[in-house]
């Protein structure tokens, strides 16, 4: 990556950030939620923001070291259960995946 492209990627970090802290302390505005305060879901947004630059080989920007909300990882990763009802039969879909990919698009000719 060159300078310039860096500086560009930073900059779009910390106008992110900055945004994020905004609409945090407008949903925080009546005070914080029980068990969660305005100031750690803004770490957590650093964290994160450290953790994707990390993810681009650059150098972290934020003093965040440590995930402050462990368990919010757990939700927003943990296995999703679908309602049975709701859910897409797949076994019928299975001779729609044998072939090539030159075959699945022969229609389109």
């Amino acid at each position: 990556l060159d300078e310039s492209l860096k500086k560009e990627i930073y900059d779009a970090c910390r106008t992110i950030v900055h945004h994020e802290d905004a609409f945090i302390d407008l949903a925080f505005e009546m005070g914080n939620i029980e068990g969660l305060t305005a100031e750690q879901v803004k770490t957590y947004i650093r964290w994160i923001a450290n953790r994707r630059l990390s993810q681009l080989r650059l150098k972290e920007i934020y003093e965040v070291k440590e995930n402050p909300l462990t368990w919010l990882d757990d939700m927003l990763n943990g296995v999703e259960h679908m309602n049975f009802f709701e859910g897409r039969a797949t076994e019928y879909s299975k001779a729609s995946t044998k072939g090539s990919w030159v075959e699945a698009f022969e229609f389109t000719k």
